[in-house]
C-alpha cells in the first residue's frame, strides 16, 4: 500500500471550542493524508466554550499544540516570545508535504518563507478582517493575510461572496483563482439524539425559539428585543460560548455550551431554530454550518436573507426586516408555518456532508503542480 502524503494541519481554533469547519476538515482529511493537527491553546481565559471534543480520525495523527501569550496581539515583545516558544514546531514543518493553514492568524507563530518545496493550502473559512476593527493593527492583519495569499498554492473559500471578496482584495497577489468548498454536515451528528434536561426552564409553557453556535458580536440583540416584546408568548434560548454582551431578559435563556453529537437532542426542545444575526459584511460572507445542522433537526427555521442562504430556500424561512421576522414567529405559534419534506432535506444534506467536501478537496490538491 503505497505511503500517505504527509500534511500539517495547522488551525487557529481550539480544539476544544465547539465543532467547526476547521475540526470537521481536519477529521476528513486523515482519510487521504498522514494529518498531524497543530492547534493554537490560549494559555489564559475561561474553560467557557470548552468541550473536550473527540478526535474520530480515520489513521494515525498527532497533536501539538501552539502556545499563545495574552496580548500578544496588541504586543511585538510578546510575539517574539511566542514565536520562540514555538520554535520547535515551526522547525518541524519541513517534514511534510501539505501546510493546510485555516488563518493568517498562524503566521505569527510560523513562517512558511523557509517550506518553498511545500504545498500550502489556505482554507479561507470567514472575513478575516471583518473580525477586526480599524487601526494599525488592522493594517498588520492584513499584511498577515497579503504574505498567506501570496504563499499559497490553493486558496479556497467556503462561500462564493468570499470568493469574490478574496479576489476583489487580493488579485495581484493570487497564485490562482480561489475554489469554493461550502461547509456541510457531520454524519456523527446524526447517530445520537440525547435531549439535555439542563435546557428545561420554567417558561416551558412558552414558544421555544432556539440559536445554536458562537453569541458573537453578529447577533442582533435589538431584533432579539423588539421580537419578545411583539410576541410575549415566545423566548429565546441560546445555545454556545458567549462572546458578546446578552442583554438582561426573562425570556433570554443562554444555555451554555453543549457536545455536539448531543446537539440533535437538545435541538428537540425547539420550537423553532432560528439565526437572527445582523447584515454586515461579516455575514455576508458565511455558508452557515449550523443552517445544515438545522436543517437535519426537523424544526422550522428563521433566518436572516442574503446571497448564502439562497441554496436553503426549500428548508428555511427567510426574513429581511423585523415585521417579517415576527410574522414568522406568529406562524409558528399558531402552527400555521409551513414544513419541508424531510426526505427532501434527507437527500440535500447527504449531498453536502463533510465526506463529500474533502472528496472535493482531495481533487483541488491533486491538481496542484509543484
Amino acid at each position: 500500500m503505497p505511503t500517505k502524503s504527509k500534511m500539517a494541519y495547522l488551525m487557529h481554533v481550539d480544539w476544544d471550542w465547539i465543532k467547526q469547519r476547521p475540526h470537521f476538515l481536519y477529521e476528513e482529511l486523515t482519510r487521504y493524508y498522514s494529518v498531524d493537527l497543530f492547534y493554537i491553546d490560549k494559555m489564559y481565559g475561561s474553560e467557557a466554550g470548552r468541550n473536550r471534543n473527540s478526535r474520530d480520525v480515520f489513521s494515525e495523527s498527532k497533536v501539538r499544540t501552539l502556545k499563545k501569550l495574552p496580548l500578544s496581539g496588541k504586543f511585538k515583545g510578546l510575539r517574539t516570545i511566542e514565536w520562540v516558544m514555538n520554535r520547535s514546531i515551526h522547525q518541524s514543518l519541513n517534514q511534510y508535504d501539505y501546510i493546510w493553514v485555516t488563518s493568517p492568524l498562524l503566521l505569527d507563530f510560523v513562517s512558511l518563507d523557509h517550506l518553498e518545496d511545500k504545498v500550502v493550502i489556505y482554507d479561507c473559512m470567514d472575513d478575516f478582517l471583518g473580525f477586526y476593527s480599524g487601526g494599525t493593527r488592522i493594517d498588520r492583519l492584513q499584511e498577515l493575510e497579503v504574505r498567506l495569499v501570496k504563499r499559497a498554492d490553493r486558496v479556497i473559500t467556503s462561500s462564493e461572496y468570499l470568493r469574490n471578496k478574496m479576489i476583489s482584495s487580493y488579485r495581484e497577489y493570487l497564485t490562482s483563482e480561489p475554489f469554493v468548498v461550502n461547509n456541510g454536515i457531520s454524519l456523527s451528528i446524526m447517530k445520537k439524539n440525547e435531549k439535555a434536561s439542563y435546557l428545561k426552564s420554567e417558561n416551558n409553557n412558552l414558544l421555544n425559539l432556539m440559536y445554536i453556535g458562537t453569541i458573537g458580536k453578529w447577533m442582533d440583540f435589538d431584533l432579539i428585543l423588539r421580537v419578545l416584546d411583539q410576541v410575549p408568548e415566545c423566548m429565546f434560548t441560546l445555545v454556545g460560548p458567549v462572546e458578546a454582551n446578552v442583554p438582561s431578559h426573562p425570556r433570554i435563556q443562554c444555555a451554555g455550551t453543549v457536545k455536539h453529537d448531543q446537539l440533535s437532542g437538545v435541538a428537540q426542545t425547539a420550537d423553532a431554530l432560528v439565526m437572527p444575526f445582523m447584515l454586515n459584511e461579516l455575514v455576508r460572507a458565511v455558508d452557515p454550518v449550523k443552517m445544515y445542522e438545522y436543517i437535519y433537526f426537523n424544526k422550522p427555521i428563521l433566518a436572516i436573507d442574503y446571497a448564502e442562504m439562497q441554496k436553503f430556500k426549500p428548508f428555511v424561512h427567510l426574513y429581511s426586516e423585523e415585521n417579517e421576522l415576527i410574522n414568522l414567529v406568529k406562524k409558528v405559534l399558531d402552527n400555521k408555518i409551513e414544513r419541508y419534506s424531510h426526505t427532501d432535506a434527507m437527500n440535500f444534506l447527504r449531498n453536502n456532508t463533510w465526506e463529500n467536501r474533502c472528496k472535493h478537496i482531495v481533487r483541488i490538491l491533486e491538481g496542484v503542480h509543484r
